[in-house]
């Protein structure tokens, strides 16, 4: 686990915590959080320990100019993905410090850490997956590409799987989104858990595999994500390429090029899942009917819905709920 958290303004210590226990299950999963309060910035850390890997996942708010600092007390692997905000990371004073912009991933070989990480904007968001290295090591293709890497894990010297970090996809965010969302307990959760996050690496490892480069503008990029960021919130809405171009300073043909070439999807498809992922979650927690769950994602037509959750899902809605288990 992380043996403590300090934040540090102009090198002046302003946060200094060993991160509490919070409870562990039958199962022995730890789950530990630590919370940031100060006048001037506020945020939260939380951490879940499983047998082969840990979960960090948090947020600070009023984080421009700040530095964290982490120890960790293991040689350790961790994939990393900054879902808000822009940083720079620097492991055991590395000989490179890897910075990175909103919606952005990588993978860190590293041993008994101190990691330092410069925030340089007022909100940031991170999460976190660890590995012990041979643990990792079981999963690490022998494909040439990951040569470099492997080399290096058995020097010890601490680095990136790649120097250049690669966007998020969007099965990236939903896969992430189920791993901080989750609402399982016990035994159900660690065997949830070890599927999304293995999925989460195969993704990773195939996306660095591939080499996929990013063929846009940073500038363009920026406006790319920040459309994004707001579909996530205002998916349910109706919504055109036009009204999303005037609202963000772009053209149709860069819209359509760039979402697609950040995320992997267009940006209807895009908006398409996130209806259907938030269906699927509102569909197991069963707590309304299948009309209301159609009109809170921005169904006029219930049979719409159950056509588009089919497609998606592959079952209606109906057969779904009937063939979702209640009690986990």
């Amino acid at each position: 686990m992380i043996n403590s958290v300090i934040i540090e303004n102009n090198n002046e210590t302003i946060f200094d915590k060993t991160p509490d226990i919070a409870e562990i299950d039958e199962c022995g999963t730890q789950d530990f959080y630590t919370s940031f309060i100060d006048r001037t910035y506020n945020g939260w850390y939380k951490e879940q320990i499983f047998d082969n890997f840990k979960i960090g996942y948090g947020a600070l708010n009023g984080a421009n100019k700040k530095r964290i600092k982490f120890s960790f007390n293991q040689e350790t692997i961790g994939m990393i993905f900054i879902l808000k905000g822009a940083l720079s990371m620097n492991v055991n004073n590395a000989l490179y410090t890897n910075h990175f912009e909103t919606n952005e991933h990588n993978i860190f070989y590293y041993t008994s850490a101190n990691d330092v990480i410069e925030i340089t904007d007022n909100t940031v968001s991170i999460v976190r997956i660890n590995f012990s290295v041979n643990f990792f090591n079981q999963f690490l293709p022998a494909d040439h590409k990951f040569e470099n890497f492997r080399k290096q894990i058995k020097r010890n010297k601490s680095r990136t799987l790649e120097k250049q970090n690669y966007q998020i996809t969007p099965q990236m965010h939903l896969i992430i989104d189920n791993i901080l969302h989750s609402k399982r307990k016990g035994f159900y959760r660690k065997i949830n858990m070890n599927a999304l996050v293995f999925e989460l690496l195969l993704l990773q490892l195939d996306m660095f595999n591939q080499g996929i480069q990013k063929d846009i503008h940073i500038c363009d990029t920026k406006k790319i994500i920040r459309i994004k960021e707001y579909l996530d919130y205002h998916y349910t809405q109706p919504m055109t390429l036009e009204f999303l171009c005037k609202k963000f300073g772009t053209n149709e043909f860069a819209l359509k090029k760039g979402f697609k070439s950040t995320f992997g999807n267009t940006v209807f498809g895009y908006i398409s899942d996130l209806k259907m992922h938030k269906a699927r979650n509102l569909l197991i927690e069963n707590k309304i009917s299948i009309g209301d769950v159609s009109e809170v994602i921005g169904y006029k037509n219930a049979q719409h819905f159950s056509t588009a959750f089919k497609k998606k899902f592959g079952l209606t809605p109906s057969k779904f709920i009937s063939s979702n288990p209640k009690d986990i």
